[in-house]
Order: structure tokens, then sequence, then C-alpha cells
């Protein structure tokens, strides 16, 4: 039988899914949430394709062709309100769409869930702006993606850096009209714990109907120092809108507690990368270059391969871009280089989350935090005993 990645270290990229012939290998998910591979020994026939196609035990070294970096804004006005940070995304799947080619990204589908899907105008491009903090369900897009490559379009395909890099494992050759872009990524939040906060959102603000739009980078608020804002669109003009660090969801997954376990030991981290071209926000340009920083979202740019750089060149006309250092941009952007390392009581919590839904994390968190501070006032009884001695 075929050794698959180790479920400390699998990403659930779906390569060995996607390129098994036999279709033996089902993505499965675990009681955290998350969808792992599973063989069907019945029908495996030991072509070991799916192992040859894992991008975590077959880590390729990466030719590094150049290492650009820019702080980059949109200059249309709309998009960028509507995208993350600078609107860097939507320009590039602009200049893709209007060669006739394709981009696959994240969405949300029914009932809030996180998944990849294929978008092939304009007037759908809006699914896949916006962050998506779960982990996607990406099914079989990438034999959709070699599909539209062998067809001759140009595809982007837009992905976490392990989607990426399982994507180029399953493909298992270069194809010039592929053009990857990976983000900066803090790590990938359970679906399971996603489902369970949009249906206790939808208890709470809406009598249990699911949410008409979601938003988790809205920008009422600002985008400058972190002051963007998690909006819930209902209908009938309801709404909830929650400043991020002040949402439990974002709690969670800022502070590391419902991450996937590869993310502890992310192998996809670093400067050099696979992908063409890595977006971030830019955090920090408000000490590097205020100028570029007027609260409405700044993109981080990093140009990988000379494919890329075309790309981006391509859209100057379109954007207000300065060159920046690699240390400028990832100065305050640590998830460009380094694994968030999940909490200890990562599994507790997500135990408690799937037994009795998302009021089971306020309940655990808030116990957590009594904890704490029951801790801290010892502390400093203790310390003041000793100063007073």
């Amino acid at each position: 039988m075929p050794k698959l990645a180790d479920k400390t270290l699998c990403t659930g990229c779906s390569a060995c899914a996607n390129v098994c012939p036999q279709q033996c290998i089902t993505m499965i998910e675990d009681n955290e949430g998350f969808t792992y591979p599973q063989i069907n020994s019945d029908l495996c026939v030991e072509c070991h394709l799916c192992e040859k196609s894992c991008p975590v035990l077959n880590k390729k070294d990466i030719d590094i062709v150049m290492r650009n970096a820019y702080a980059a804004i949109s200059s249309d006005n709309f998009v960028r309100n509507e995208s993350s940070s600078g609107g860097i995304f939507s320009e590039l799947a602009l200049e893709i769409l209007k060669s006739g080619g394709v981009i696959f990204g994240a969405s949300y589908g029914k009932s809030g869930v996180v998944e990849h899907i294929c978008v092939d105008n304009v007037e759908s491009l809006w699914k896949l702006r916006g962050a998506k903090y779960s982990q996607s369900y990406l099914g079989d897009t990438f034999i959709e993606v070699k599909k539209h490559l062998l067809l001759g379009e140009n595809v982007l395909f837009s992905g976490t850096p392990c989607q990426v890099a399982g994507l180029k494992a399953f493909l298992r050759r270069d194809f010039d009209n592929l053009f990857c872009i990976d983000f900066v990524c803090h790590g990938v939040p359970s679906p399971m714990v996603w489902r369970e906060y949009v249906k206790h959102r939808s208890l709470k603000d809406n009598d249990g109907k699911l949410p008409t739009m979601i938003n988790l980078r809205n920008k009422e608020t600002g985008w400058s120092r972190y002051s963007y804002s998690v909006k819930f669109d209902y209908s009938d003009n309801k709404n909830y809108m929650c400043k991020n660090n002040s949402d439990l969801y974002m709690q969670l997954f800022v502070n590391d507690y419902i991450l996937r376990k590869s993310c502890s030991n992310c192998q996809f981290k670093g400067y050099d990368r696979i992908s063409d071209i890595t977006l971030g926000d830019f955090w920090g340009i408000w000490d590097i270059d205020s100028s570029m920083d007027d609260n409405k979202g700044t993109s981080m740019v990093l140009t990988h391969s000379k494919k890329g750089e075309h790309l981006f060149n391509s859209i100057l006309s379109r954007i207000n871009c300065k060159p920046v250092t690699l240390e400028q941009a990832s100065k305050m952007n640590p998830s460009l280089l380094y694994s968030s390392v999940h909490k200890e009581v990562r599994n507790q919590l997500l135990e408690e989350i799937r037994n009795n839904g998302f009021q089971g994390a306020q309940r655990y968190v808030q116990q957590e935090r009594q904890v704490g501070s029951s801790m801290k006032g010892k502390l400093r009884k203790f310390i003041h005993k000793i100063i007073h001695k």
C-alpha cells in the first residue's frame, strides 16, 4: 500500500486524490473538521502516483529567479474597497480574463462553506474577492485546472502556499499558461468551526436564517493598523458588524486555537516560493511610506518568476506601485516566514465546539480567561508578599 504524509504534516491539498487513476482515494473529514486522504485498498493497484504527487513527501528545491517586493494599490476605488487589502488580486485576475483565461479561487458556497470555484467572466469575479478564514474544499479543482491548461487557456490559480504546491505536484510539469498566486498565510482554520460559527451568528442575529453576504475584512471601520471589521449581511437589512479584535472567531483564528495540525510546522514558508506571485496585506506600510496608506488597504506583492513579474507589469497602468525591500515587506508580516504554532488547549477546544457548537467555544474561552486572570492575581499576590517581607 502507498504511504502518504503523516497526519501532522498532511495539508489536505488533495493532490493524491486528484491524481489517482483508480479514484480510490477519498478526502474524509475527521472529527476536527479537516479532510485527510483515505485509500480504498480493494481498488488500489499500487501505482504510487499518490506518493509521487504529495508536495510534502516530494518537496522540490526552488530555483531562485527573482525576489522583487512592492507596495501596491488599485486605482479602482470600488475594487479596492471590496478587496481585503489593495485590490491587486482583482487587477491580476482581470488581466487573465481579458486574455480569455479563467480564474480558480476560494468562494463562499452554500451555508457559507468555503470552496474553490472557477470564474470565467468579470461579473463573477467578486466571488473570489476578500479573505475566507476557513480551509477551502478543493474537490476536483486540480483536474479542472489541467483541462483548461491542456486547452491552451491561461489559468490563474489562487490558494494557500500548500495548495499551490499541491497543484504543481499534481501536474508534474510546467505550463507556460499557468499563473499561480499564493498569499501570506497565517494558517487554515477548521471548516467545522467555521460552519458552527456561521450557524451561531445566524441564530443569534437572524433567527437562524443564513447570511446573504459575509465579509471578514470589511473596511467601513478602516484598514490601517488592523482596524477592519467582520460583517455579516442578512435579508431585511439586518447585519452583524464587529471590529476584528473583538470577534470571537477572529480571536480563535489569530491566536492559533483552530488551525490545522500541519500549520504548526508549515513546509511552505519563506521568501522562496514555487508560486509566481505572493500577495498579502502590507501591514506596517504606515511606517515605511505613509503616502501609500490612506486607510483603504495596501497590498504587499512579491514576484518570484519572470512570468509573475511580467503579469504584474501588465497592470502597472491601473495601479499605484512602489518598490520596497524584502525586509520591509516581511517586518510586520511574520506569517510570510514563520509557522503559527497552535495553542496547547487546541484539541480540547475543537472537541468542545464539535460537541456543543460555537456556544461551547464561548464558554471555553471564558473559562480560560478566568483561569488566566486567577493565575495573574495569585502571581501578583505572591510578588507583593515577597517584596514586602
